[in-house]
Formats: C-alpha cells, sequence, structure tokens
C-alpha cells in the first residue's frame, strides 16, 4: 500500500491519537491497512482500536460474541507497532456511542487532538450521529476514502458543509486539513464472514484470503462464530 506523509495542520498543533472504532465482526486486512495509513500522518503518534461492546439496538447484533472481537483486535495489535487498543466501551454499559467514547478519551487525554476514522459509507451520515454537535467539537472526522479512488480525490470530499450548521468556519477548516488516502483493496466483515460461511475448507480460506489477517486466523477457526452463522 502506497503511503504519503501529511504535515500537520499548524506549527501549534498537538500530537493526535487516531481512533478506529467498529464492531471488528470480524477484523479483517482492510482496518489495518486504514490503520497503518493513520500512522504515516505526521502527527498521529498512535492509532486506538476500539472495538464496540454493545451496538445501539437499531442495528444488527454481531455474530461473534463482544469479547471474541475485543481478542481479535488484542492480537492485531500485539502485532503492530503504533497499534493499541482501548476496551473504553466494555467498562460502559448500555450501547456503545462514539460521543461517550470520546468525550471519556478527551477528559482521560487532556491536550491531545482526537481524529475519529469514519469508513466512506458513513460520511454522510455521521453529522446525524447521536449528539453530533457535541462530538465534532471534541473529535476532528478523518474519512477513509472507498478502495479504488485515485490518489488525488480524498474522503474530504464526502464531507458537505451544509451537512454541518453546528461547526464553526475555523473547526470546519480543520476537518478538511485532514485526509487518508484510498485503499487499493476492497474487503468487508460481511464478506469474510460470508466466505467462512460457505467455504468448503475454512483451514484452506483462512490461510490463502489476503483480506483475513493470519494472526486472528486460528481463533476465527476454533471460535466457529461464522461457519454457523445466519445472515
Amino acid at each position: 500500500m502506497d503511503h504519503f506523509r501529511q504535515n500537520p495542520p499548524g506549527p501549534a498543533s498537538k500530537p493526535a491519537i487516531a481512533l478506529l472504532g467498529g464492531v471488528f465482526d470480524p477484523p479483517h486486512q482492510g482496518h489495518i491497512d486504514i490503520g497503518l495509513s493513520a500512522l504515516e500522518l505526521a502527527q498521529v503518534e498512535e492509532v486506538r482500536w476500539i472495538p464496540c461492546a454493545e451496538i445501539p439496538h437499531h442495528k444488527a447484533p454481531p455474530i461473534a460474541p463482544a469479547q471474541a472481537r475485543l481478542e481479535m483486535v488484542e492480537l492485531i495489535c500485539g502485532e503492530i507497532a503504533g497499534f493499541t487498543v482501548d476496551d473504553v466501551e466494555f467498562r460502559r454499559r448500555g450501547p456503545s456511542y462514539t460521543v461517550d467514547t470520546v468525550k471519556s478519551l478527551s477528559e482521560a487525554y487532556p491536550g491531545q487532538t482526537l481524529l475519529w476514522i469514519v469508513g466512506a459509507d458513513n460520511a454522510r451520515s455521521m453529522a446525524r450521529w447521536k449528539s453530533a454537535d457535541e462530538l465534532w467539537q471534541i473529535a476532528v472526522p478523518i474519512v477513509a476514502p472507498r478502495p479504488g479512488l485515485s490518489q488525488t480525490e480524498t474522503g474530504t470530499a464526502l464531507l458537505k458543509r451544509e451537512d454541518f450548521p453546528y461547526i464553526g468556519d475555523q473547526r470546519w477548516q480543520l476537518f478538511l486539513q485532514w485526509q487518508l488516502p484510498a485503499l487499493s483493496k476492497d474487503v468487508s466483515s460481511s464478506e469474510i464472514r460470508s466466505l467462512l460461511r460457505e467455504s468448503s475448507d475454512p483451514h484452506q480460506l483462512t490461510e490463502e484470503h489476503p483480506g483475513i489477517p493470519q494472526v486472528i486466523a486460528d481463533y476465527l477457526l476454533k471460535g466457529g462464530w461464522y461457519a454457523s452463522s445466519q445472515e
């Protein structure tokens, strides 16, 4: 994957933590590549993975248990320098909302810029997330563009100024300054679940599929959640 090095938004800017939240059902190479591209940003000191413990009830529940999804992320983060895992959403009761997580981390790490990585599919809806007017005053969204875009096409093109009437112009410019490059490979958790469910030889699949990180392959097979899932 080709990386670029982005300079800090300004001379007075502070170190940043890139936050990669998700259900991770299961985590895959696309997540890893997004995290690696965030580490290439000059100010980013770490990419903190934040598995969702309990998703809001209007969404379909995950297939794998919450603890299993957390442990798969821990396996990945244990292999790559600059990746860490935070179980903040496992230490809080009730559905996991991004605004609550960001508020908690802001209190724990005062003075650091918090970048919340947003997938391209969620870019247009994030302005309407729960308490979005509060959320985006604390964290800066950084959009991971859909795979296949050219390096001149960025996630900021998916952000529309009119969707954020509660954001001042100065902060809006900050939104536009943070960018991630488009990835070359397209992989999704739903694709991997489907392949594992339909595969006649899951061992060979986990060994050969480029979207399945080898560090979690044995864990996936041992768990067996996706082989018997019904979606």
